[in-house]
């Protein structure tokens, strides 16, 4: 597949490179095959088209856009891509439309590509994937699902919140016919969610990375199974695979 780069664009928990600013919520900018997909969008408009203008990404050159879930903090950027961009296609799961707290923005039907179940994009790009649209309890209520996207040696997961918890998105690489003994990058918001001590050890073997944004709550107890393979993310800082 190739090398793909992973620049987190969003981001409030830890801090940002010079000239980036922070902003609450997560958008993330994946680079594979001279495609340009943007994973979320972040709570507002201007620090989303700020930090991108600073990495060098006009919204007009943004060839996809996945939301992992509809809540404002991962959505309510997205005006500002569609402003420059208005047919962009946008990736959403199967219960977008369920009611629920904290809903972000509508999204123009024309650019709507709901995703019914775990299945390889291949009509983008080969090695592009996303998981099954998975409910939580949080907030009253919220679906999510998630990305992985494959490179040469390795594949990495890409989360918005996990709010699900990220054992579901984990069990779906055998939907998905990824290999559960392939080096494995995890890069993301992770909510409330942990790993029970087997299964930090049963991943520890495969997990080269863990990279931790936004939400986290339980960022100790990722340190302390993962050790150094753990980082707390930084606003654009640019991971290469």
């Amino acid at each position: 597949m190739g090398r793909v780069k992973i620049t987190v664009i969003i981001d409030d928990l830890n801090g940002a490179k010079e000239g980036y600013i922070l902003s609450y919520g997560f958008a993330a900018l994946i680079e594979i095959n001279n495609k340009i997909i943007l994973f979320d969008s972040g709570s507002n408009i201007a620090p989303l088209i700020f930090n991108l203008e600073k990495y060098g990404v006009k919204p007009s050159s943004i060839d996809l856009v996945i939301l992992s879930h509809n809540h404002f903090d991962h959505t309510d950027g997205l005006p500002g891509i569609l402003q420059e961009n208005n047919d962009v296609p946008v990736y959403v799961h199967r219960y977008w439309n369920v009611p629920v707290n904290y809903k972000g923005i509508p999204i123009p039907q024309k650019n709507i590509v709901r995703i019914q179940n775990a299945r390889e994009c291949v009509e983008f790009i080969d090695g592009l994937f996303l998981t099954n649209s998975y409910l939580s309890s949080d907030y009253g209520g919220i679906h999510e699902h998630a990305s992985y996207i494959q490179s040469d040696n390795s594949v990495i997961l890409i989360c918005g919140c996990c709010h699900p918890g990220l054992n579901k998105f984990l069990n779906d690489r055998q939907i998905l016919k990824i290999p559960l003994d392939k080096p494995l990058h995890i890069i993301g918001g992770m909510h409330s969610f942990k790993f029970s001590p087997q299964k930090a050890n049963d991943l520890n073997p495969i997990i080269k990375t863990i990279t931790l944004f936004h939400c986290t709550e339980n960022i100790k107890l990722f340190q302390e199974q993962f050790k150094k393979k753990c980082q707390i993310g930084i606003v654009g800082k640019t991971m290469d695979f």
